[in-house]
């Protein structure tokens, strides 16, 4: 039997496949000029942080969700030290510094909840929600955000895994196969929403590492199908309701 398991993927910015083919073009070419010994200072050791910086660039300015341009600008900052520091302008201990990274990852996930409806240019506000008929999901959003519906009547459950970005699951018109299905959420630096039937038990077993975890559906007075929530949240949050 043909399984209806769908793998979705988000459409990507052109530009960032611009910005991603410059930085291997960039790698690829110091790399021969050090092979070539055209300079006196190894060139791929010294300046491959500036990778960084450009893809941190690109995430500034053509951001995918709110918080996403934090990333951008820890991605330049760091990328800038490493390569000062490589010159040896700058002497800098990194793990002297690893808290701001938890700082800015705080700073993200607040922006994300004082603007909980941002798109900014280029991100999926302009790609309508998705109607999906399978018994099992299975998300993957990485630097994106996905919205989808699934109106399947023999819901199993599924998994979503989603960095850096944000879902929208709507199980509104679903419908569960059995007494229980199991829905998987692995969310780092990044927001889960889902909306599930009001006749369903939702039970969450998913471990909040500095984020949170917000269950608002109100429980059926006789509960015949049960949502299971497992997996982990990581600087990032997960909130079910009704």
């Amino acid at each position: 039997m043909r399984s209806n398991r769908t793998r979705y993927r988000p459409p990507y910015h052109p530009a960032h496949r611009v910005v991603f083919g410059l930085g291997v073009i960039g790698i690829g070419t110091l790399a021969l000029l050090d092979n070539l010994h055209v300079f006196g200072m190894p060139l791929l050791r010294t300046f491959w942080p500036l990778a960084l910086v450009l893809f941190g660039l690109s995430r500034i300015v053509w951001p995918r969700h709110a918080g996403n341009w934090l990333f951008g600008i820890a991605l330049v900052i760091v990328g800038a030290v490493m390569t000062a520091q490589n010159l040896d302008l700058v002497s800098i201990r990194l793990r002297d510094w690893w808290p701001v990274f938890i700082i800015l990852g705080g700073l993200s996930i607040l922006a994300r909840g004082l603007f909980p409806r941002y798109r900014g240019a280029g991100a999926c506000a302009d790609t309508p929600s998705t109607l999906e008929h399978g018994d099992r999901i299975a998300i993957d959003a990485s630097f994106s955000a996905i919205r989808q519906q699934n109106d399947s009547r023999a819901f199993k459950g599924g998994r979503i895994d989603v960095t850096f970005g944000g879902v929208e699951l709507d199980l509104r018109q679903a419908a569960i196969d059995g007494p229980e299905a199991v829905l998987e959420i692995s969310a780092r630096f990044s927001g889960v929403e889902l909306r599930v039937p009001r006749d369903w038990q939702v039970v969450v077993d998913i471990a909040p590492t500095l984020g949170g975890v917000e269950d608002r559906t109100v429980p059926p007075m006789n509960p015949t199908q049960r949502l299971v929530l497992r997996g982990d949240a990581m600087f990032g949050g997960v909130e079910v309701k009704n």
